[in-house]
């Protein structure tokens, strides 16, 4: 009886020999309208998009949830050497928050690699300056494809909402070039009588522009004419807004941090750009009258308490001695004999 010969048969290579399909983020594989990706333009995408956006950035508050404030100031990219005049592009005032030694420099948001996501979640969260990049990249791409298709859009109520979402979160990442120019055309283009925005939104945008005006730009009378204007035609009303524009003018820094202590972040994110001539003006002020301090005073006065002595010393690169609880500003000459 004759062996049979065992059939050889070619089994399926599929889960060997192919590599798997790459998992690509959402937010940076969708394109810009303007560079021929058209997937954007249609309505139930951009909602979509949209909310995939904000869910990233729940994710990226939970990540971040111990200390937000410095996560958010991270988007520190480097210095452009071809800036732009435009104020809203180049920022004349790079703020210095508490506890770091190094400005925050906003500048345009860079594309960036990330780590393999599945679902449109990373499995380990990237770095909170990568993260914001990606985050404030996708909105600029969905803010695209709204201009793109607002002639044929029945209601710019949803074009409203991306807006101020996009405005807040630039806000609280120091990051101007995300934040007026949608602050503006949110304002002044989507704001219409025809579909107004609801009166505490628009209060809030109205106080985030003045401010932005008066700290970031340095605009006092634009600052103060859009208050003007907005109290004529909107019955626009702020204390904090009167307060801080007061302060910033006469470099009131007692009542610049009685306000910004009693303030919202978003608030306290546009006085930011006002600290570090304030501060400045604060060191000036004690050095000229007084020859010694205490030390919580001068903390209180310079910084609003929201900085430590060395801290201070090494943004400032101030030469005051410190003797315990005192700081020597600078000694008195000796008397000479005539």
């Amino acid at each position: 009886m004759m062996a049979t010969t065992p059939q050889l048969t070619r089994k399926s290579s599929t889960p060997w020999e192919r590599l798997k399909p790459a998992k690509h983020d959402p937010l940076q594989s969708m394109g810009f309208v303007s560079k021929g990706d058209t997937r954007l333009l249609d309505v139930k995408v951009q909602e979509s998009f949209y909310n995939k956006i904000v869910a990233r950035y729940m994710q990226f508050c939970t990540h971040h949830s111990i200390d937000m404030e410095s996560a958010f100031a991270s988007l520190s990219l480097e210095d452009d050497v071809s800036a732009s005049s435009d104020p809203a592009r180049n920022p004349p005032v790079a703020p210095v928050l508490p506890g770091q030694g190094r400005p925050i420099t906003p500048s345009p948001p860079k594309r960036v690699s990330s780590s393999p996501l599945q679902g449109g979640a990373p499995s380990t969260p990237p770095p909170p300056a990568q993260e914001l990049s990606i985050i404030l990249l996708a909105l600029r791409k969905l803010r695209e494809a709204l201009l793109a298709t607002s002639s044929s859009a029945p209601s710019p109520v949803f074009s409203q909402r991306v807006h101020v979402f996009c405005v807040r979160l630039a806000i609280l990442a120091f990051h101007p070039p995300s934040y007026h120019p949608p602050l503006m055309h949110l304002l002044f283009v989507l704001h219409t009588p025809r579909c107004p925005l609801p009166a505490p939104e628009l209060s809030e945008m109205t106080t985030y522009l003045i401010l932005d005006l008066a700290c970031r730009q340095q605009e006092l009378a634009s600052a103060f004419s859009l208050r003007s204007n907005s109290r004529l035609q909107k019955d626009y009303r702020s204390r904090n807004v009167d307060e801080i524009i007061k302060a910033v003018v006469t470099s009131n820094w007692v009542a610049f941090w009685r306000v910004r202590r009693n303030v919202d972040g978003y608030v306290r994110a546009l006085m930011q750009w006002s600290v570090p001539s304030l501060r400045r003006n604060s060191l000036k002020a004690l050095s000229r009258a007084y020859l010694s301090c205490d030390l919580e005073w001068v903390l209180q006065s310079a910084t609003g308490a929201e900085m430590s002595w060395e801290e201070l010393v090494k943004i400032e690169n101030i030469g005051w001695v410190l003797e315990g609880s005192k700081v020597i500003v600078r000694k008195p000459k000796p008397k000479t004999n005539p």
